[in-house]
């Protein structure tokens, strides 16, 4: 209660409040991070100097996980989020993205941290223009940190080499289906395990490109679910950003992959629009990029945003290999085809940004990303 009051009193400018009512929903959440114990929304009435007012707060509650996410390193090191609201750094941000407030960050005896925030309403994106939009505000936002209009924070917790990360967990707990490739005799699956294969021979090198790019603080998280667009007054749309677990400094391009990347896999943007969401996001993008005043070179750009979408593959080939055994002995299950023909387009994709990549790197004669 004692928390609950002071969330209010926060909302409410500190003026005496008296608590009327409290509902608690769980927000239920699908795609959970394995960090996260739950997410709950808490709202109900106040009485103000005699008149009834709403409020409402998002409780968030994160735990420890296994051994090397207590590193701070690692992609997914549990405690950010929590560091994330206690340093302040969400109130420094340029003004093209905004964050929630954060209320009260309390670590439990039971091991878990209890993160009380501000609730946002909003929309969330589905269209090409609205993803769009996200893109161009996200430019302006990496921007900011590439025109030396803000300083990227130096704090050790934020994570440095993101995608590094995320590649070798995501080797570590894809299936391993090196057997069952080695007896496929259809020359498409053939030729992605082929080319799969080359991707792994090669991800060092790719990855360290990716730290050669310019630094920028970046989101990593940027699914539907995590971008909000919120309406403000003369229609003005304001981009809220919610979760910064995964905050990194990561390479130009790179936030933009995960945009593309991540909401394809999720199935948010149709396989029939991956091209124009393509094009759409990388121009809004650049244009967020020099709308700021950044003048560089937008082949760096676009280099880091292909092979980050590309370098997703090393979690989405394994899924579709294990989809094709399963389908061995299940050749009618709709949903695991419908899953299957959703994996192929995206990693359709993958190969062809891969190879623009590949195409970029060699055009760059100052030798900095080779």
């Amino acid at each position: 209660m004692d928390q609950i009051h002071t969330c209010i009193e926060s909302i409410h400018g500190h003026t005496a409040v008296e608590l009327v009512s409290i509902t608690c929903d769980d927000i239920g959440y699908k795609t959970p991070n394995f960090t996260t114990s739950g997410i709950f929304r808490l709202h109900g009435l106040v009485k103000v100097h005699h008149e009834f007012k709403p409020w409402c707060v998002i409780l968030k509650i994160i735990k420890p996980d296994t051994v090397e996410k207590d590193n701070f390193e690692h992609h997914n090191y549990w405690r950010r989020e929590a560091l994330v609201l206690e340093s302040g750094v969400l109130r420094e941000f340029p003004g093209s993205i905004c964050a929630t407030e954060s209320y009260l960050v309390e670590e439990q005896q039971d091991g878990t941290i209890w993160l009380w925030m501000e609730y946002v309403k909003g929309e969330y994106a589905n269209t090409v223009e609205q993803f769009s939009y996200i893109a161009r505000q996200l430019g302006r936002f990496n921007g900011a940190y590439l025109s030396r209009i803000k300083m990227v924070p130096d704090h050790e917790w934020i994570c440095r080499a993101w995608l590094n990360s995320w590649t070798t967990a995501s080797r570590m707990y894809a299936p391993n289906m090196e057997a069952y490739a080695s007896r496929i005799l259809a020359d498409n699956e053939q030729s992605t395990w082929a080319w799969y294969q080359g991707i792994l021979e090669n991800i060092n090198s790719a990855l360290d490109s990716l730290q050669r790019l310019p630094r920028v603080l970046a989101h990593q998280d940027l699914s539907q679910m995590n971008m909000l667009l919120v309406k403000k007054e003369a229609s003005e749309t304001q981009l809220v950003l919610i979760d910064w677990q995964f905050m990194s400094i990561s390479g130009i391009g790179e936030d933009l992959g995960k945009l593309f990347g991540v909401n394809m896999s999720l199935g948010i943007i149709p396989p029939d629009q991956y091209i124009t969401f393509q094009t759409s996001l990388y121009n809004a993008h650049l244009m967020g990029l020099r709308d700021i005043g950044w003048q560089g070179d937008e082949g760096l750009v676009r280099y880091g945003f292909c092979l980050s979408t590309a370098l997703r593959s090393v979690w989405e080939v394994p899924q579709f290999f294990s989809i094709l055994a399963q389908l061995e002995d299940n050749p009618n299950n709709t949903k695991l085809k419908e899953r299957l023909n959703l994996l192929d387009c995206i990693i359709t994709v993958h190969k062809q940004m891969a190879m623009e990549a590949d195409s970029l790197k060699l055009q760059f004669h100052d030798m900095a990303l080779r």
